[in-house]
């Protein structure tokens, strides 16, 4: 069968036709989609910031420690922590940093971590070995506990809680408490450490046990 040039143009003209109001169709989807996600966008936006502003752990540790919305329930400095410190990780020279990040406490929705053990050497002063602890909490929305080096206290206010803790040699000899220590930081004159062959054991008591509800 043969088809004239004529019929061809029109077969063609016909499918040209039927297609257009199918592509018109899909472009006024896409442009009514386009034209409701624009519109979305900024209550979006400011739906997920209100869930930040409520939900999220800083917003939350914000008010449990203002006491805003939240009260103490109780605490206690009962929480004790014990942990030793491997002689590959403690400094031998000036400048020497060991960053860690061991994890040496984990319950009551708190992680707390060795952090770091660093020769430190303030200027005009003697030199240290330089311990730090790092407290990662879990606050809940509705309730829950964490603990912490902080003592909350009336009138919704709140420091730290005021204890030194204790360091020994392998061999179980007691190292002299240095004045400049804290709950969170320990400073070890370096002159304390000589001839230490073994590791050094940190043993700390009254840890802060806090307790919390949503009023």
């Amino acid at each position: 069968m043969v088809v004239s040039q004529s019929e061809t143009k029109e077969v063609m003209m016909k499918v040209n036709i039927r297609s257009y109001p199918l592509n018109r169709m899909m472009s006024t989807r896409n442009l009514t989609a386009l034209l409701i996600a624009f519109m979305l966008t900024p209550l979006i936006l400011t739906i997920h910031a209100m869930l930040q502003q409520r939900y999220s752990q800083s917003a939350i540790e914000d008010n449990i420690f203002s006491q805003n919305r939240y009260r103490i329930t109780s605490q206690q400095q009962s929480i004790k922590l014990e942990f030793r410190i491997d002689p590959a990780y403690i400094p031998r020279k000036p400048g020497e940093v060991f960053h860690l990040h061991k994890l040496i406490y984990n319950h009551h929705h708190t992680k707390i971590y060795l952090e770091t053990v660093a020769w430190y050497n303030p200027p005009k002063n003697s030199d240290n070995i330089y311990i730090t602890l790092k407290f990662d909490p879990t606050y809940l929305y509705s309730k829950g506990s964490f603990v912490t080096s902080t003592i909350f206290k009336e009138e919704h206010s709140y420091g730290d809680v005021m204890f030194l803790p204790t360091y020994y040699a392998d061999d179980g000899s007691v190292i002299p408490i240095n004045d400049g220590n804290s709950s969170r930081e320990v400073f070890i004159p370096t002159e304390q450490l000589e001839g230490l062959n073994g590791g050094l054991t940190l043993k700390y008591e009254g840890f802060n046990l806090v307790k919390y509800e949503r009023e």
